[in-house]
C-alpha cells in the first residue's frame, strides 16, 4: 500500500512467528509515538514461509513500495535459502534507490546464526548499494541498532 504522506516509511517485515511479528510491530509503533503524534511506519508483515513459497512476480509487485525490508527472527530459527533469494531479488529491484535492508534478532537466539545472517544480509545490501540496518543485543557482538560500516 503506497502512502501519500511524504513522512511515512513503507516497511515490509519478514518474520518467523507471531511473537516476533508482535514485538517488531510494537517497536515501530513505539518509535512513531516518540517521534511524532501520527504513524510514520506503514508495516506489511509476511511470514518467512509465505515469502519463500509465494509467486515471485505477484509478491514483488506488492512489495515494490517497500523502502525498508526488515528481517526479524526469534526462537523459531533463521530464514532459509528461499527467503535469501527473495531478498536478493527485492534488493536488485531497489538498487540505486533510497532503500534499506534491516535485520533484528528477537529473543534468545544469538551466536553463529545471528552472525551468519548479518553477513548474508549485509552482503545482499552491499551488492545492490542499499543501506544495511542491524540491531540486537547480547554477547554475539550486536548491541543496539547500528548501520554497519
Amino acid at each position: 500500500m503506497q502512502s501519500n504522506d511524504p513522512y511515512q516509511i513503507n516497511v515490509l517485515l519478514a518474520y518467523d512467528s507471531a511473537q516476533t511479528r508482535s514485538a517488531i510491530v510494537g517497536m515501530f509503533d513505539r518509535i512513531s509515538s516518540h517521534l511524532r503524534d501520527k504513524k510514520i511506519f506503514n508495516v506489511n508483515a509476511f511470514r518467512f514461509g509465505l515469502l519463500e513459497r509465494a509467486d515471485r512476480f505477484h509478491l514483488m509487485a506488492s512489495s515494490a513500495s517497500a523502502e525498508l525490508v526488515m528481517v526479524a527472527f526469534g526462537d523459531s530459527g533463521v530464514p532459509g535459502a528461499g527467503l535469501l533469494s527473495w531478498l536478493e531479488s527485492w534488493a536488485e529491484q531497489h538498487a540505486g534507490q533510497d532503500s534499506a535492508l534491516g535485520f533484528l534478532p528477537v529473543g534468545a537466539i544469538a551466536g553463529e546464526p545471528v552472525r551468519r545472517m548479518v553477513r548474508a544480509l549485509g552482503s545482499i545490501a552491499a551488492r545492490h548499494g542499499l543501506r544495511f540496518i542491524c540491531g540486537g543485543q547480547g554477547e554475539d557482538g550486536l548491541a543496539g541498532l547500528a548501520l554497519p560500516a
